[in-house]
Parts: C-alpha cells; structure tokens; sequence
C-alpha cells in the first residue's frame, strides 16, 4: 500500500520510497567503449538506411514536391514527372528536378505576388507603390507585360476591383456579399464602372516598356487622388490570368534545364505539357448543366502543348478561389469585363490549346471571345487558323475545329447525351 502524508488542506501526496546507491564497477572499461561506439555506428547506419529508404525514388511517373520553406506558388500547380529515362538513377534525377522546380516556384512567387516586399526585387507589389517612375523588372514580369500590350487587352489595369471583388470568394454567408458583387449593389457597381473608366483610358494609367527590361507605370494625377482617397493598393494586377504566365515560365525553367518529361497544371485550367517523346496523353472535358457537371470527353494529345481552360464554374478547391454559388444557382466568377468590371462569361466552358503558343499567349486570344455577352463562335474559327483550336459544350454536343483530334470516352446516360461534332 502506498504511503501518503496529509497536507494542510487535506490532500494526499506519495511518499517518495528510499534511493539504492549502486556502485558502478569500472573493470572491463575500454570494452563497453568499443561496444557503446560499435552500437552507435550501428544506430547511425540504421537511420541512414532509413532515411535513405523514405527519399528513394523508383523510376515512372511521380509528383515533384517542392522542398523549400520560402514563400513559393507550388499550392497553385501539379508538377507530374516521368523519372528514370534520362540515363541517371531515378533518385538523383528527382532531387534535381525537386530543386530546380523549388527554385523555380520560389521566383515566380516572388515576381507576381502584390502582397510581399521584397527589399531586392522589383515585383507587382513595388511596381504598384512607385507610379511615374522607371523601374527595372526581372525579364519573366516584363515578357508578360510585353505579350499584354500586344494584345490590347486592358484587364491589368482592373487592379482596384480585384482588390475588392475577391472579399466576395471569401464570404460564407450570402449576406455578406452584397458589399462585393456589384449586380447586388449599385455603389459597388459604379465604383467598378469608375475604375473600369479609368482603366480604358490609355491617358489615365497606360505601362509603358522602355526596352531593356525597363517599365514606368504612367498614372495621372487624378487618378492617383481617387486611389489615395479610396485606399487603393493595387493599380495593376494580374489576379487570375497570373496562373498562365507562371505555368509558362516554370514550364521554360524546367526544360531549359534539360527536364521534359513532364506536365505542369495549375488548379485553375492552365497546363504545360514539355513531352517531346511523342507519348499520348489524356485531359477531361466537362460540362456544366444547370448544377450538374458531367465529365463528357477524355481528349488525346501528344507532343509539347499549352491547354487553358475556362469555366464559369469551380470543380476543386483550387479553383472555387475564383467562384461563388448562390442558393437559387446564379454564380458568379472571377472573368471581369474591362468595360464596366462586371464578371461575364460567354459559355459555361472553352477549352483551347495550341502546339506553337504558350498559355498566355492563348488566353489574351480567348479573353475577347469567353468575356462577353455572347458567345462569337466565328472568332474561334480565326484562332483555328492561327493554330490555336478550341473545343466547348452546346446543347448536348461537344464541339471543336481540330480534325485531327481524338475524344474518347463521350458522357452518355438515360438523360443525358453527347456528341462530339466538327465545327469549321
């Protein structure tokens, strides 16, 4: 039975029992030190082997995971590689393409990002906070901003409502987007409609490119007072096209290093196959149907391609940052029209991709045709020509301007039914 003693409030606590002293014998010495350093190296080698073990990497087809700590954008993408074919160990290959792609991500994150400072690099964040002076930009933000001004697409300039729109994929409550969604709220609207004003006018904010990487962000004085005076932080800002300029550079990081065995994909439909070795590939096309969403069509692929896919609607995570359901099924999504800074979406979802042009380049091609009231289907064909083609959903039929493409799978059941049809 254990001994307690009472204390002055009446609990108990255990009586400690006596210590045995053993004295310890020193013969036979030098031996337990051979034998405690044998069992060491032996623990060591065992740790080894297990570590070993756990970042070994057999060849075929696995997921680069990045291994920095630093602030990178890996949480947008998938990064899917065939190790093993390149002569070295499967092992070794992929602790160098993990490094590289770490690298990678970590400068992209860097570029793009309008929330971080940077005290050594000129990104969107200190682009924004010095207009009216000529900055020196890293080449990937300058290649990008070069493809936008050839287009003569404005959605850049549309940082204001961004930084104020994106409340709205937040919200939990219904209630609470009122204060974001300009088609519930009139003042949310014309405070868009105003920045989109300002936006469209090359006079008001218009990047100019200086060559040799060097850009001056022009920002007039009055709008610079309506910024100050509405607290604006972002003048420009990529916002959800930023996807498929990152894909693109990550894509030439890698294959420039001599790694191309391998897609890239972010979560919010931009992909970059690098395969040269004329390996087939699979990618599923859906379609929205009120709230339904079906999987209506594997395509096949070969070869390097750039896929961008748009939809009205979000499948995953990833995506539902640029998307909001209401209860009576109105949704809402991150394509802004530069005219007035209300969202739109011309099809539920377009599909394009092209051999010869990178995503970017692509979407600043779809941006005209998706963002829009209604849905031009001729313009699709001029893409066609230009080597880009397209597929999307219509009435239970899956279109496309691809002769050579192959669907596979088509969606069918009792109520439902498709089929693909060739549109010129």
């Amino acid at each position: 039975m254990r001994e307690t003693r009472t204390g002055g409030k009446g609990r108990d606590f255990p009586h400690p029992k006596p210590v045995n002293k053993i004295e310890l014998s020193t013969e036979h010495g030098r031996l337990r030190l051979i034998l405690t350093i044998v069992f060491l190296a032996i623990g060591a080698a065992a740790i080894a082997y297990g570590v070993s073990g756990l970042s070994s990497k057999e060849a075929g087809w696995t997921e680069i995971e990045v291994s920095s700590s630093e602030l990178n954008c890996s949480a947008d993408f998938v990064f899917l590689y065939c190790l093993g074919e390149s002569g070295v160990s499967a092992t070794a290959e992929n602790k160098a393409i993990t490094a590289c792609y770490s690298d990678a991500t970590e400068y992209a994150f860097r570029m793009f990002t309008n929330d971080v400072e940077y005290e050594d690099s000129h990104n969107m964040h200190y682009i924004n906070r010095h207009p009216n002076e000529e900055i020196e930009v890293d080449e990937v933000l300058y290649r990008a901003f070069s493809l936008i001004q050839e287009s003569g697409d404005r959605s850049l300039y549309l940082g204001p409502v961004y930084e104020q729109y994106n409340g709205l994929f937040n919200c939990t409550e219904e209630y609470q987007t009122v204060e974001y969604d300009p088609y519930l709220n009139q003042e949310t609207a014309d405070y868009y409609a105003a920045i989109a004003g300002f936006a469209g006018d090359e006079q008001i904010i218009n990047l100019e490119l200086l060559g040799e990487n060097r850009i001056c962000l022009r920002v007039a004085e009055e709008y610079l007072e309506f910024a100050e005076e509405n607290e604006v932080e972002r003048l420009i800002d990529f916002y959800w096209m930023k996807n498929a300029f990152i894909v693109d550079f990550l894509a030439e990081e890698m294959s420039s290093a001599g790694y191309s065995k391998g897609c890239i994909s972010s979560v919010d439909g931009f992909t970059r196959n690098l395969d040269r070795s004329g390996e087939s590939y699979a990618y599923t096309f859906y379609d929205r149907v009120d709230s339904a969403i079906y999987p209506v069509a594997n395509i096949q692929y070969s070869g390097p391609s750039s896929i961008v896919y748009l939809q009205d609607y979000g499948m995953n995570d990833g995506q539902m940052q640029y998307y909001y359901a209401y209860s009576n099924g109105e949704l809402r999504t991150a394509y802004l029209d530069v005219q007035d800074g209300l969202c739109r979406s011309a099809v539920s979802d377009l599909a394009c991709y092209s051999g010869e042009y990178s995503c970017g380049e692509i979407l600043l091609r779809m941006i005209p045709v998706y963002i829009a009231d209604t849905f031009q289907r001729e313009r699709l064909s001029g893409l066609a020509g230009e080597g880009i083609f397209s597929i999307y959903s219509e009435d239970g039929r899956i279109c496309h301007n691809d002769a050579e493409l192959m669907l596979t799978s088509l969606y069918r059941d009792k109520d439902v039914q498709y089929e693909a049809v060739l549109v010129q």
